[in-house]
């Protein structure tokens, strides 16, 4: 059983202090004094200053015995903690799928989140249990190509926000009053999502493409004068069109017009989509 309360060192003593009060715990100056009083020690920096933070514990040797290393990053393999491991050490990578801007969202979502867990058997036990302590839940990883993994999890986190902004700048365009319903796309977003958790990705697609409306598409393309937006636009569209076709939505000849529309008018149709 794993015992959990939290001692902090950080950059800056007044961050450190926070959290300590925060979670009525201890605040630390060194590294050597967290290796001694910690059982397991988790890295939250940035992914840059991981291997730093790794370095500067793995210079204190005689005091890493029977201890458990993790880091919190996405996208960094669980070997930027090799040089923790030893047979007395165990290492193991603790990702939150989540995206946390505050204190407040953090203690919102985590609960309702997955973590994934890599690493050493006896190191992902106490991961499961820190997980369980604060009502997440785990999916055990092995061996996954961690950057196209952290990759996923932007698209559908920083990416999401970045496709909120180009339906904004779409809005703007259209001379939609924006500025006075900054949330008139927020209710549709929220529909689709979900839509997405009841029905999955593919069932969940609606709209233009999906009905197989070409007319539809051609004003949208017409109409949008911005050419970034414009390529953007289609970029997504060709995507959108394998998810229709996938679906079942429409024919080949359907979706070889709907492809070439979104093409610039060129079209690839001299193979047959397969579902």
């Amino acid at each position: 059983m794993v015992l959990i309360f939290q001692v902090f060192l950080s950059r800056s003593l007044e961050s450190a202090k926070k959290s300590a009060e925060f979670t009525q715990s201890s605040v630390f100056s060194s590294y050597e004094e967290v290796i001694t009083n910690s059982d397991v020690i988790i890295i939250s920096t940035n992914d840059n200053s991981i291997p730093e933070v790794v370095n500067n514990l793995s210079q204190y040797k005689e005091t890493l015995k029977e201890k458990t290393f993790a880091h919190l990053s996405g996208a960094l393999n669980l070997e930027v903690l090799n040089p923790l491991k030893d047979e007395n050490n165990f290492i193991m990578v603790m990702h939150p799928i989540q995206t946390c801007p505050s204190v407040s969202s953090a203690l919102e979502l985590l609960p309702k989140s997955y973590f994934t867990l890599e690493g050493d058997e006896k190191a992902v036990e106490i991961g499961k249990e820190i997980v369980n302590k604060i009502s997440g839940k785990y999916i055990v990883l092995n061996n996954i190509v961690r950057p196209l993994y952290h990759a996923a999890c932007v698209v559908a986190s920083n990416y999401l926000v970045a496709l909120s902004k180009f339906s904004l700048l779409l809005l703007k365009e259209s001379g939609f009053p924006f500025e006075n319903y900054p949330d008139a796309l927020i209710s549709l977003m929220e529909g689709t999502l979900k839509n997405i958790k009841e029905k999955g990705t593919t069932d969940a697609l609606t709209g233009p493409i999906a009905r197989g409306d070409v007319n539809t598409v051609k004003l949208h393309l017409e109409n949008i004068k911005d050419p970034s937006l414009e390529e953007l636009y289609k970029s997504l569209g060709k995507l959108t069109l394998e998810i229709a076709y996938e679906k079942g939505s429409f024919n080949n000849e359907k979706y070889f017009e709907l492809e070439g529309i979104l093409n610039g008018g060129k079209s690839n149709n001299s193979h047959t989509k397969e579902i």
